[in-house]
């Protein structure tokens, strides 16, 4: 978990930009709270009853997390002199506004976006502003984007690679999935913000296997961005990206938007590819190269964050 004080510093600023809001709380899915911060000026009873509240409200978080009650939305309830407001920041936590009854709802419902969206960056323990704009229009602005684009992704390359497991990292926080291991595709969407611009990922998880490889020529139809993985520890796999960037230049006629990823860079004690030798391979295949970890999850967003943007690059040099 990110340390304390950014997550406290963006939540009084939060609660100072927002009128009728009076406590804000960060709990996770078991029901403890990571942070909270109450509005100035309330006296030890008034504090005692948020305090109440929240503790309740809790409580049932653990059963509505499991039914995906707070999943990709904003969530309103309201109570005889208090409403909350919910908003998923990830997987395993929840931003919670407590607010008065006279509170406009639907402006807190925006300020609760963009709060999330800032908590989300400070748990990834990168730096963002904690600055909250007073200002209802530039919240509307800063969480309504540019353009959206939908890009189909394939993820390719020999089984056991860790492609199924690179794709659940990413995805994190919003995410649908949907495994189909019956014929050898797994779909996952996920919705991510580069720049100003808001892309939807449709992330297919092709099966490595080689009695899969009559159906594969379906799942790549329509894909217009590739990922391709290797293993680090197993030097096959390396030797097999070759296989597998024939495999897709023959069921996908244009050429793509395509990275070539190195997997499993934490098992450093067995790795047997070295760094130089997949350099010089993306080099010969005119492709970026990133090293990735499935399992600590370092580098998969920022190589999906780039193969973004090679895509809205390569949508608007054909647009």
């Amino acid at each position: 978990m990110a340390e304390l004080g950014p997550l406290n510093m963006l939540l009084k600023n939060y609660l100072a930009a927002t009128s009728g809001s009076e406590a804000v709380f960060i709990v996770k899915r078991d029901g403890s709270i990571v942070t909270s911060i109450i509005r100035p000026g309330f006296n030890e009873q008034e504090i005692g009853g948020l305090t109440t509240l929240i503790s309740y409200i809790s409580d049932i978080i653990r059963i509505d997390f499991e039914t995906g009650y707070f999943r990709k939305s904003v969530q309103q309830i309201s109570t005889p002199g208090k409403g909350f407001v919910f908003r998923q920041v990830d997987p395993d936590v929840v931003l919670i506004t407590i607010c008065d009854e006279t509170a406009n709802k639907q402006v807190l419902t925006a300020y609760s976006v963009y709060v999330a969206n800032k908590i989300e960056t400070i748990l990834k323990r990168k730096f963002v502003s904690p600055d909250v704009p007073k200002s209802e229009t530039k919240v509307k602005e800063e969480i309504t984007p540019r353009k959206e684009f939908v890009f189909k992704i394939v993820i390719i390359g020999d089984v056991g690679v860790g492609k199924t497991t690179t794709t659940v990292q990413f995805a994190h926080s919003r995410f649908e999935s949907e495994y189909k291991p019956t014929i050898g595709v797994g779909i996952v969407k996920n919705e991510y913000w580069i720049g100003k611009d808001l892309v939807n990922f449709q992330i297919w998880d092709i099966a490595g296997q080689t009695f899969w490889k009559d159906m594969r020529r379906i799942y790549y139809g329509g894909a217009q961005g590739c990922l391709i993985l290797y293993d680090v520890t197993r030097p096959l796999s390396f030797k097999n990206v070759q296989t597998w960037i024939e495999e897709l230049n023959s069921f996908v006629t244009s050429k793509i938007p395509s990275i070539l990823c190195a997997n499993k860079i934490d098992l450093v004690e067995h790795r047997q590819v070295t760094r130089d030798e997949g350099k010089k391979l993306a080099a010969k295949l005119n492709m970026p190269y990133y090293e990735i970890s499935a399992k600590t999850s370092e580098n998969i967003d920022e190589a999906f964050h780039y193969l973004g943007e090679l895509l809205i690059e390569d949508y608007n040099k054909q647009s």
